[in-house]
């Protein structure tokens, strides 16, 4: 299991440009508490499409998460790119994954998650990538939310733990799910229902069936997250072998 740095990644003076390698990939934990003080000029950074969508948020609190998770985004990008956060432009593929626009990326990639106060960025060097976290929390709908979002194996492997322990072995699939689901870039447009895991198998064969949800899906290799207490997560890549694995802490400004 990974875990996260909570540690806060130094900047170094004068700011140079962060590297990385095919065989790696980084995961940046982002703490909303990081950039609340700092709020009014993160907004700055974001796209005037990100700043129109970050207003139309009924609570604060959901607007704040918004700009520091979108804004510490860019600023995690524009380490790897060298260019200033609010020049950075994104294009979407088909499905709807956010990618920066080929002729600033080069073959960089990224995914953003996120829950609650906290935030998961993966970035690798031509790799897809995909990555989602959860906070531990009490639902109403847990039944609904097995038929729907499960295959009967994997129901039974849940009904199979004691009934405390359910609902955190259903999040483990969740995120598994979905960190493959955003990896191969179709995220939750594909029923979760289709897509059978075994948790228990080594990382890259821990997709069982896929239903042909995505028909030339690359082999996938899924990790579990452990972001910090209280929340789950996974992260997927097409490294073809395990990557090396390098976790930071984000901080504000730069």
């Amino acid at each position: 299991m990974i875990q996260l740095s909570t540690k806060p990644f130094p900047l170094p003076r004068p700011m140079r440009q962060l590297e990385i390698a095919q065989s790696e990939l980084h995961l940046w934990r982002v703490s909303l508490e990081e950039g609340l003080s700092g709020v009014d000029q993160l907004h700055k950074q974001l796209s005037e499409a990100e700043q129109v969508r970050a207003s139309k948020f009924f609570r604060e609190n959901q607007a704040q998460q918004y700009v520091v998770f979108h804004a510490a985004l860019r600023d995690i990008l524009a380490r790897y790119l060298d260019v200033e956060p609010a020049q950075i432009a994104y294009e979407t593929s088909e499905f709807g994954k956010p990618n920066v626009i080929r002729g600033q990326a080069g073959q960089l990639r990224f995914n953003l998650t996120h829950s609650g106060e906290l935030a998961v960025v993966a970035v690798s060097l031509g790799k897809d990538v995909g990555v989602d976290i959860e906070r531990i929390r009490k639902v109403r709908s847990f039944a609904s939310m097995l038929e729907r979002c499960l295959s009967d194996a994997e129901r039974k492997d849940i009904c199979a733990h004691q009934e405390a322990d359910r609902f955190h072995q259903f999040l483990r699939f969740w995120t598994h799910k979905e960190a493959y689901l955003k990896t191969i870039g179709v995220g939750l447009r594909a029923p979760l229902d289709r897509v059978t895991l075994d948790l228990q198998a080594p990382e890259s064969r821990k997709v069982v069936n896929h239903f042909n949800v995505f028909p030339q899906s690359p082999v996938v290799r899924l990790m579990e997250l452990a972001p910090c207490e209280g929340f789950v997560g996974a992260v997927g890549s097409t490294h073809g072998d395990s990557p090396e694995i390098k976790t930071f802490g984000w901080v504000s400004g730069r």
